[in-house]
Order: C-alpha cells, then structure tokens, then sequence
C-alpha cells in the first residue's frame, strides 16, 4: 500500500548511503555533487518502505542556485511490485509540488544512459519504459531521443579531406553571424522548439552566450571551416567540459549542406582534441539527425548509448 510509505527529502550527507541504495548511472558522483553543491539535501527525495528507498528523485544545477535537471528518477527493479509505478508518480507528484511553485515548468528529465537496444531487450527496456511512464503521469513526454557517440584513441583518427581549411573563430559577431547561418531547417529538435519561441538571430545569441560559453575550455579551440574562395561554411566547437572532451556543437550553414562538409569539420574537431590529449571524446546527435548519425559513424565513433529527454509543458 502507498500509504503505507513514507515521502520525504535525505537529511544530508549522513543519508547518501541510504539514497544510494538504490543502484543508479550517477551512485559515484552524488555525494561529490552534494558536497559541490550541484546537488541539494531537499532536492533529493525517496520513498521508503520499512527504512528502505523503493524508487527516489533527485535534481541537479550548474549553479547550485535552482534545480535545472531531473538527473535521478529509479524504481526498484528487482521486484515485480505491481505499484512500483504508482509509487514512482507519488513521489515525483510529491516533490514537484515541494520545489516548485503551482503552475510552474519544472525543467526536464533526462534519462541516461539508455542501450542502444532498449526496444529489443526486455530487461531494460521495462526499466526504460516504467520511468518514462512515471514521468508521463505527472504530465510530462517525451521531448526527443538522443544517440550517444564517443571515439576513443584505439581508433584512426579521421584523415583531413582537403577541401576545407580551418581557422579560430575570430570573434563573438562572426559566431553569432555563423549560428545564424546554421539555425534555418536545423534537425536539432531543441534548436528547432528554441527559434520557434524566439528568433534566429536572438537565438543565435542565447546559444553563444549561454550554451557555447558555458563550456571552461578556451574559446580559441573552436574551428571555422572555409572554402577555397574563402566563404566560411559552417563550424565546430570541440570543447572540455567537467566529464571530458565533447564535440559541443556542429552546424553546416544552409546554403553548404548535401555537399559532406560535416565530415570535413568533424574531423577537424576529433583532431584537435586528440591533440589536446584526449582519449575518449563523446558527442551527442538526436535519432531523427541522420545526416550528423552517419558523420559520426563514418569518422569511427561508437554508437555506444541512448538518452531519452522528456519536459512538462
């Protein structure tokens, strides 16, 4: 019975053995995060049941100022209770309504990491779809599936095609000039939802400062690529961000796509940072993106996971 449950946040660092009962992606980093203050005590919430968590919620900041990302939502997966659902959506019900005012968007859910065959396999593909239906019943969806790619140093580093040459981005206008270029007929379904609510060019804007910026590695990193005749036709932010090296962002401009320079510039991307003496880079593209699918498959990145990102409206 629900009822017979106990709904409440972790005390403190002295609970973090007991949230991590439960077995989760993140079980290694939660009390660093807590300690950094990525993670707050009231922002972690469980279901207990005779002292012991049966599912558990938490958020996670940049900041540390707001929750920014449903980072947490497990269900014990050991047991076929039959109300390991209701009690999923109890608790997130119960939690949502602590930390945000009635009427307000929570920020998203993020589920990771997902196999790749999560459709295929019964095992995980239960685990995937009971989260998802948790957070389906408190009014969330599903905003987009992701693929994760990574390349690793056991791989051949993709050889430069010649086409294009590469320089620095020489300042904020041309980026924003560029992201400007790059946002019209995106596949990118938050750059899509994102120029919707606003504009190109006041989009191209937040992108930069918010997104781009945000990333500690040094902006001299980022990579034009230009055509012999000198036109610019898209670009690449190879970055380093707190889990390691990412391709942070790739965009073809609209007039340069169906031509591969999205080859060109993943490849000049993956190189620099292995120059930077990266060993593992990862990238992110969403399932409908088959053109950036196939670029990251053809320079050798590995396919290795899913992430499943869902919002409330």
């Amino acid at each position: 019975m629900i009822s017979e449950l106990i709904f409440r946040p972790i005390t403190g660092p002295e609970e973090m053995n007991l949230f991590n009962a439960l077995p989760g992606p993140y079980n290694d980093s939660l009390a660093e995060d807590l300690r950094n203050g990525h993670c707050r005590a009231d922002w972690m919430w469980m279901a207990l049941r005779n002292g012991r968590p049966v599912a558990r919620v938490g958020w996670w900041s940049r900041s540390g100022t707001k929750p920014e990302v449903l980072e947490t939502l497990d269900i014990d997966d050991t047991c076929d209770d039959p109300l390991r659902i209701d009690i999923g959506e109890h608790l997130l019900r119960t939690a949502l309504g602590e930390l945000f005012p009635a009427g307000a968007r929570p920020p998203q859910y993020v589920l990771q990491p997902v196999p790749v065959d999560w459709r295929d396999d019964s095992k995980t593909g239960r685990r995937t779809r009971d989260r998802i239906e948790v957070v389906r019943r408190t009014g969330g969806k599903v905003f987009v599936e992701r693929l994760r790619y990574r390349w690793t140093s056991d791989a051949p580093l993709p050889a430069p095609r010649g086409r294009l040459s590469f320089r620095p981005v020489r300042d904020e206008e041309e980026a924003i000039v560029l992201l400007t270029g790059i946002l019209p007929g995106t596949l990118d379904a938050y750059s899509q939802a994102d120029v919707a609510r606003s504009s190109i060019q006041d989009y191209a804007r937040v992108q930069y400062h918010e997104e781009l910026l945000s990333y500690p590695s040094p902006r001299e990193w980022w990579r034009v690529g230009v055509r012999p005749d000198g036109e610019p036709v898209g670009m690449v932010v190879p970055a380093q961000s707190p889990n390691g090296f990412v391709i942070a962002y790739l965009g073809v401009t609209e007039g340069h796509r169906g031509q591969g320079f999205v080859h060109d510039l993943l490849g000049e991307g993956t190189r620099l940072l292995a120059a930077q003496g990266a060993e593992r880079v990862t990238a992110d593209t969403d399932l409908g993106n088959e053109p950036m699918a196939r670029a990251f498959e053809h320079a050798g990145y590995d396919n290795f996971a899913r992430r499943i990102d869902m919002c409330w409206d």
